[in-house]
């Protein structure tokens, strides 16, 4: 039988981004008002709006679990329009999945030092890490299952998942 499971951690338009979105505008705006006044002034005004647009991307960011038969699959997506892939990984090759403030975790030996967090930093639960050390990725990752996500990783690897 087939496992799949997806899960959606979602965020809010935190205060930053809507200030960061509307300066776009805001500086676009009149950049192109001042262009026939003072030519440098606008080119800047206007660059600092175009670095506005893309920087509002990395504060509005979503994250999406896949588990399918034991490969979980982590993408975040910007501004719920761009998707990029974080990571890939078998459930079997992770050696302690657990909350990140338990003891189990404080106690485990040979932790990676690369450290992924994969969960919007507004949203409010459980984090857990789970420590990918076998397989070309070496990690902690850093994310917020739930607890359907949870048992299915327990599932497939029951000695590492602590609930």
């Amino acid at each position: 039988m087939d496992n799949f499971y997806e899960q959606l951690v979602t965020t809010s338009k935190t205060t930053s981004y809507n200030i960061v979105s509307k300066s776009t505008y805001v500086l676009g705006l009149i950049g192109l008002f001042l262009a026939s006044v003072n030519m440098i002034f606008a080119i800047l005004l206007i660059a600092l709006a175009v670095a506005c647009y893309f920087y509002k991307s990395k504060l509005y960011v979503e994250y999406e679990y896949q588990f399918t038969n034991g490969e979980v699959d982590i993408e975040k997506i910007l501004e719920m329009k761009k998707r990029k892939k974080v990571t890939t990984f078998n459930i079997k090759e992770v050696g302690l999945l657990a909350l990140s403030d338990s003891d189990v975790v404080k106690d485990f030996s040979g932790k990676p030092t690369s450290i992924v967090k994969c969960y919007p930093t507004n949203t409010k639960g459980p984090i857990y890490v789970a420590m990918v050390t076998e397989g070309k990725d070496k990690m902690q990752l850093l994310f917020m299952p739930d607890e359907k996500f949870i048992n299915l990783c327990f599932k497939y690897n029951p000695r590492a998942v602590k609930k």
